[in-house]
């Protein structure tokens, strides 16, 4: 991969003087941040597996469009070569492509006001996605639902090939757990099809979103942006913060206040929280299948996200009244 970078590097930005540094994250992108005349841009270099053309094609429009209806926030904007291209393409067919540098630090959630502002900017950011249209003909991304597609390594077959001959321990009880989400999905999944779709991001957690101190002032990270389900947006990022907040009641309280500023829902979208949730954290677990396909080392990412899963299930089963209750108050 320096080969790819050197060369990507060269098509950017030829005949000058660099720094680069690695990122502390990506699994499944090469990323690193390149430093010219005192000015940050992100280089990446991306997964053959999970970055087409035309995902790619779709993003940089994506991001131009953010970039213009989101007021208060910054999204990563693509930079032109000296060719005028958005991308570069290698010789293997692999991707390449440069962002402007966003300044700021993953956000905190430690007070109501953090959380308040978390879920400003969740709606804000949905909202901004719900006005994005898309022809019939384009490319919008793989939803959720389609569990078997999420990445082209992880289909079905080898999907239950995974959990036939683990790569790791994954204890019964655990795998138990997973077949049973697979069936819940599945006897369900008609009723999530009907739901009201739109762009989705699929990933507003706080390690995709950068704080300055006046609050949250970037969006990263539209890998996994596709239609979907539009209540999805909501419910990925209202799990992590319970994940995050241990269940805090209070500070799902001033999420949803927030929120709820940009964005309303069905009491028929409101209903499918739960399953929302089981179909978002097992198509997770598909997609670092599919990297272990790819020669990764997920597992410890898997029993992170399984586990998460279990006791988010858990806690939603437990608080079933008082979680369906606030969504009535506040997004009804």
């Amino acid at each position: 991969m320096e080969k790819h970078m050197k060369e990507l590097i060269h098509f950017y930005f030829p005949q000058l003087d660099y720094s680069l540094e690695p990122v502390p994250f990506g699994l499944t992108n090469l990323t690193q941040v390149i430093t010219l005349q005192e000015e940050k841009y992100v280089m990446r270099i991306y997964n053959r597996h999970t970055k087409s053309e035309e995902g790619l094609l779709f993003e940089v429009k994506l991001t131009s469009y953010l970039n213009e209806q989101l007021e208060t926030l910054k999204v990563p904007v693509f930079l032109s070569s000296f060719a005028g291209d958005s991308y570069y393409k290698f010789g293997d067919g692999t991707l390449g492509a440069v962002v402007n540098f966003l300044s700021g630090a993953v956000p905190a959630i430690t007070s109501v006001g953090e959380a308040n502002d978390f879920g400003r900017v969740v709606g804000q950011v949905a909202s901004a996605l719900g006005g994005y249209e898309i022809k019939e003909s384009e490319y919008s991304g793989v939803s959720f639902l389609e569990i078997d597609k999420l990445h082209p390594l992880a289909n079905r077959s080898a999907v239950a090939s995974f959990f036939e001959k683990p790569p790791f321990s994954i204890p019964g009880p655990k795998q138990r757990f997973y077949y049973k989400m697979m069936a819940t999905f599945e006897m369900n999944r008609i009723h999530v099809q009907a739901l009201p779709k739109q762009l989705v991001h699929h990933d507003l957690l706080i390690f995709n979103l950068l704080a300055e101190e006046n609050g949250i002032t970037g969006v990263l990270d539209f890998d996994f942006t596709s239609v979907d389900v539009g209540f999805m947006e909501f419910v990925i990022s209202f799990n992590h913060l319970a994940q995050l907040t241990d269940g805090s009641i209070d500070r799902i309280e001033e999420f949803l206040k927030g929120y709820a500023h940009s964005c309303k829902h069905t009491t028929e979208e409101i209903e499918q929280l739960q399953l929302l949730t089981q179909i978002y954290h097992l198509a997770i677990l598909h997609i670092y299948i599919g990297q272990h396909l790819d020669g990764r080392d997920i597992e410890q990412n898997f029993h992170y996200i399984l586990d998460q899963f279990m006791t988010r299930n858990e806690w939603l089963d437990k608080h079933a009244s008082a979680v369906q209750l606030l969504l009535n108050n506040y997004l009804l």
